[in-house]
């Protein structure tokens, strides 16, 4: 909560009171109320700024907009009736020594009716502004998210015609010409779909988890032929057809896991990726080549950095045994 947003709205709503006063004839009133509508002013618009600051905080204005909107303005009635209460038990009560039973004998349904309706007036000031405020934060954010993905876009182009990358999967491929031609055949078809993959993707903020899922099997086959007893793989069944998530997020974890583990029929890599509960979870555990190695950190910030711009975070969980990462999932 920033306090020149308070002083704003409080010097705003106390110029609204004070004009009010004016076109209803009272002049000598409003002059002379001038230190009680500031105070009514500035509490109202604490006040408000208060409540609206603890909606957008348990509330979510990007997913749920109507509902956040209808439970603020709902909302606006009784905190802002409570307010005028509690100012009006201070001021006549505490500074004017009125008797309390006479206080809430004199209260009036009709002048805090009148008091509501003013207040919606400041909290559709404050929604406005703060709507306002969302539209510049999104569109800065989408920005930055196009800034972001020409990177990352960048990265995984350059990982996935990495020399060494192509000069692997040439050798296995020419091994296999010879010993088993149709298996070449397809460690052929495999390999091209990874690159087309990654060439569709290069504009969008967003695919297809089961697109991802698609590439990511393709990527383990071939990992798979290359390796073969030293990597072991599964993949969810069921797959969410509205589910999306951020392109090439597979492609980072699983290069990452082939990259930073040691890799052997004696002590096999196994990649485990499944779904649960909107989030896509990937599992491998570790034989990492260098004793407490931090290059995971390296791709995975970028990764994290992506999901930032979108609003959810990622979670990271590695202990002695595994290394797990769940990437939320979007509709």
């Amino acid at each position: 909560m920033k306090t020149k947003q308070i002083i704003s709205t409080g010097i705003i709503a106390a110029i609204v009171v004070f004009l009010l006063n004016i076109l209803l004839g009272d002049t000598h009133s409003a002059w002379q109320n001038i230190p009680y509508f500031i105070i009514y002013s500035f509490a109202f618009s604490l006040g408000n700024t208060l409540y609206f600051n603890l909606i957008g905080k348990y509330l979510n204005w990007d997913k749920n907009p109507e509902k956040t909107l209808i439970i603020s303005i709902l909302g606006v009635i009784p905190v802002n009736a409570l307010i005028y209460f509690l100012l009006n038990l201070f001021v006549k009560v505490w500074v004017f020594k009125q008797n309390f039973q006479d206080f809430i004998n004199q209260i009036n349904p009709f002048e805090y009716t009148l008091v509501v309706l003013f207040a919606l007036v400041i909290a559709l000031f404050i929604i406005t502004k703060y709507s306002f405020k969302k539209i510049r934060e999104t569109q800065l954010k989408s920005e930055q998210l196009k800034t972001q993905n020409e990177r990352i876009k960048f990265e995984s182009l350059k990982a996935q015609l990495d020399p060494h990358f192509l000069f692997n999967n040439l050798n296995v491929l020419a091994s296999l010409i010879g010993e088993n031609p149709e298996k070449a055949e397809e460690f052929t078809l495999k390999l091209s779909d990874i690159y087309q993959y990654v060439l569709a993707q290069k504009d969008k903020n967003l695919v297809p988890l089961k697109d991802e899922i698609t590439f990511a099997e393709n990527y383990l086959d071939l990992l798979k032929m290359r390796f073969e007893d030293g990597l072991n793989y599964s993949l969810p069944q069921q797959i969410d057809t509205d589910a999306q998530i951020p392109p090439l997020s597979l492609q980072l974890l699983l290069e990452n896991a082939i990259k930073h583990n040691k890799i052997s029929a004696e002590n096999p890599l196994k990649i485990a990726i499944s779904i649960k509960s909107g989030q896509l979870i990937v599992k491998n555990n570790l034989n990492l080549k260098e004793p407490n190695s931090k290059s995971y950190k390296i791709g995975l910030k970028n990764l994290k950095e992506r999901y930032k711009l979108l609003n959810s975070p990622v979670e990271i969980t590695q202990n002695q045994d595994s290394f797990i990462v769940n990437l939320p999932t979007f509709k």
